[in-house]
């Protein structure tokens, strides 16, 4: 009885595993599928760091950025270049793709909510190291729009 019981427990768990990855690829595969070479999308990073809280618009064509504009935090008036540097990780889906990726494999936590038309991250929170403080990032992708 015990062994089925720890049999079912590991079970659990691997299903639980699996999960995590399988939603991830779920999504990404829906977002390549869709074959969007163009597309425009706003981001916003959450974090104790410099130039959190900036809104940056980009617009993709093609996996390249062809225009960005730079909303700086209304309580601290940042250098939009400097923001524009912040934000180069995040500045393509594919790349958010990549930090999420990243994040699913080296962070102690990380929760993403998944645009349900597109596919893409739309929510992501990172704890980098459960037991630090102010190591924690939130990205919020918003405004999607596939372009012509």
């Amino acid at each position: 009885m015990k062994t089925k019981i720890i049999s079912l427990f590991f079970a659990l768990v691997l299903t639980l595993s699996a999960c995590g990855g399988s939603t991830f690829q779920r999504n990404q595969d829906k977002w390549e599928g869709q074959d969007i070479n163009h597309y425009r999308f706003s981001v916003v990073v959450v974090c104790f760091c410099p130039y959190a809280g900036a809104e940056v618009t980009y617009e993709v064509l093609n996996g390249q950025v062809v225009n960005e504009s730079v909303k700086a935090a209304s309580d601290r008036p940042d250098d939009p270049d400097r923001i524009s540097e912040f934000y180069q990780p995040y500045n393509t889906i594919e790349k958010v793709f990549e930090y999420v990726g990243k994040s699913i494999n080296e962070a102690d936590e990380t929760t993403i909510e998944y645009d349900s038309t597109y596919g893409f991250p739309a929510n992501i929170s990172v704890d980098w190291i459960k037991l630090a403080i102010d190591d924690e990032m939130y990205l919020t992708l918003s405004n999607f729009e596939a372009l012509p």
